[in-house]
């Protein structure tokens, strides 16, 4: 039988701390297997497993917390993906630039000093 290759990172690993990185990588298979229902957990501790990722809060279980996490990110950047992933920089010459901001201050500076003098 050939071996598995690592579970495929689904979502931005820089968020993850190396272990559970590590975890992912190396046991995702079965925490994806076990969180589906495709994967009956025959032991207590998967069982316990099952019922840590399905919770509401993150789990303190070393490999719960791992998937758990993993799955949230997952759903995140599926919903926000590319709002997230998006560039906020303004281009030079777009329709209204630094250059014209100080032009259009120091008009109004003018403007309102000498109506400052008349009052």
């Amino acid at each position: 039988m050939a071996a598995m290759k690592d579970f495929p990172f689904a979502c931005d690993p820089r968020l993850f701390s190396e272990e559970q990185y590590a975890l992912v990588k190396r046991w995702g298979y079965w925490y994806q297997g076990l969180s589906s229902g495709t994967l009956q957990p025959i032991s207590e501790e998967q069982k316990r497993f099952v019922d840590l990722v399905h919770g509401a809060s993150p789990p303190k279980e070393t490999h719960a917390e791992a998937w758990w996490r993993y799955l949230k990110r997952v759903k995140i950047e599926a919903e926000h993906g590319a709002a997230m992933h998006s560039s906020h920089q303004v281009d030079a010459d777009t329709f209204y630039n630094r250059d014209m901001a100080k032009q259009v201050r120091k008009t109004m500076g003018g403007v309102n000093l000498r109506e400052h003098k008349r009052g």
